[in-house]
């Protein structure tokens, strides 16, 4: 009974490890952007995001400080880069929102509600 115990334990914490996990990345945006309605001027930033499963919360910080955040889904990608890439969409406005995250070398991309990227249409 005990080793049955054990033995649950190790799946059920090898579970929550293989679906769970936080990244950091440096990246640079090459233009004024915005992520659910937030503004991101052009520059230097650290792309923080947790993966859980089928979503991802992530999040924008410079010096060390969030600047933008939103929820996304994960979903496969199967043209994997050597860098971060983002897909944009232009706005009515004049503006860009980022509508999808393709982390480096990684086989999964995130994506943006539209509403959530800023409403472009």
């Amino acid at each position: 009974m005990k080793m049955l115990l054990k033995v649950a334990l190790s799946v059920f914490a090898l579970t929550l490890a293989i679906n769970a996990f936080a990244v950091q990345k440096g990246v640079t945006l090459a233009s004024d952007t915005t992520l659910n309605g937030q503004k991101l001027a052009a520059g230097d930033y650290t792309l923080d995001y947790q993966v859980n499963g089928t979503t991802a919360e992530v999040k924008f910080l410079r010096n060390k400080k969030t600047v933008a955040s939103a929820t996304g889904e994960v979903i496969p990608n199967p043209n994997t880069g050597d860098y971060t890439a983002f897909l944009k969409s232009n706005n009515s406005d004049g503006t860009s929102s980022i509508i999808e995250i393709q982390p480096a070398r990684d086989k999964s991309a995130i994506r943006f509600a539209s509403n959530a990227a800023g409403g472009g249409k």
